[in-house]
């Protein structure tokens, strides 16, 4: 994306921004007539809210044109890796910075999340950074965020994710209801992709609604900062408990199986925890939630693992049983 077409985008994004939202959409309609790609951009760029937090605690996808804005930020901002112009900076936390960024090669808006010198030097970080790579990087799903591209540039690894243009699910539940056949929809897509991400060996560990971004093509489940990727392709193996002692506490409170939170031993059923807690706050709002509803996600919630449903085909079933 050239400076000029990153001027004009920015122009009619604070015109926009400052007409009434009831006038927006036709305002956007004229100055976009012939030009049907800047106006989905505008649309898009409209529906967000920037946050600048924790790339743990808030999705690495926040990517937005107030984002490209920005003037305070990183100190990589206009900084370029590889074929990435670095635009802003949008997340930092203890896994890496997360900057709004162009593709140059291919004219496009991505995220890229940078591991930089000083923290690349530390090993459990850096092990950390790459074991995330690998663990999305196995995964090929409409309803996970894809990673683009992988590079190392003066000593700084950084991974390259997709733009995703839409809203939080955690911003949407705290502005209205979904309706019970949204919520349910939305809890199959997560459900599906999860089902993915176990066939081949990956754990999320770190559910919630901050981590889920509702898109025009459904929800997309992201962030995978503290994901596990076990060998042998299954996610059901057992690992020493050892070695789980590092994951104690990872992750966001409330939304952390009881066994994840004590450091013990993780598998499928750890995911299927947090998703029962992310089931339960997308029909939060409901007057009377859906027959049988209250059941699947209490076995959901299980204490013991032992307990709760024993995969997300399973789980994914179970839903579809459930009468909207």
């Amino acid at each position: 994306m050239n400076p000029e077409r990153l001027e004009q985008l920015e122009n009619l994004y604070n015109e926009a921004l400052a007409r009434p939202a009831s006038e927006r959409r036709a305002f956007l309609d004229r100055v976009c007539a012939d030009d049907s790609e800047l106006g989905n951009e505008l649309t898009s760029l409209l529906n967000y809210e920037v946050k600048a937090e924790s790339y743990l605690d808030t999705p690495a996808m926040e990517v937005v044109a107030g984002a490209m804005a920005e003037t305070g930020g990183g100190v990589l901002i206009d900084r370029r890796l590889g074929r990435y112009q670095l635009l802003s900076l949008v997340g930092r936390g203890g896994m890496g910075e997360v900057y709004c960024a162009v593709d140059t090669r291919l004219n496009r808006l991505v995220a890229v999340k940078v591991l930089p010198s000083y923290l690349s030097g530390e090993p459990e970080r850096l092990q950390r950074f790459e074991q995330e790579a690998r663990a999305i990087a196995a995964l090929n799903h409409p309803h996970i965020c894809t990673l683009h591209d992988i590079g190392s540039d003066d000593q700084m690894p950084y991974l390259v994710f997709e733009y995703l243009a839409g809203e939080l699910l955690s911003d949407r539940l705290s502005r209205q209801r979904l309706g019970s056949s949204a919520a349910l929809a939305y809890a199959l897509q997560i459900c599906d992709a999860l089902a993915h991400a176990h066939e081949h060996g990956v754990l999320h560990l770190d559910l919630k609604p901050q981590n889920i971004m509702l898109t025009r093509t459904g929800a997309k489940l992201f962030d995978f900062g503290i994901a596990e990727l076990r060998d042998g392709g299954s996610a059901s193996a057992e690992i020493p408990e050892a070695d789980t002692r590092k994951q104690m506490r990872a992750g966001t409170p409330g939304y952390l199986a009881p066994e994840q939170f004590a450091g013990r031993t993780t598998d499928v059923r750890t995911d299927v925890f947090g998703f029962g807690v992310v089931l339960h706050e997308l029909f939060t709002d409901e007057a009377s939630r859906p027959d049988g509803l209250d059941v699947v996600i209490a076995r959901c919630l299980s204490a013991e693992p032992a307990e709760r449903w024993p995969s997300m085909p399973e789980l994914w079933l179970q839903l579809t049983r459930i009468p909207i």
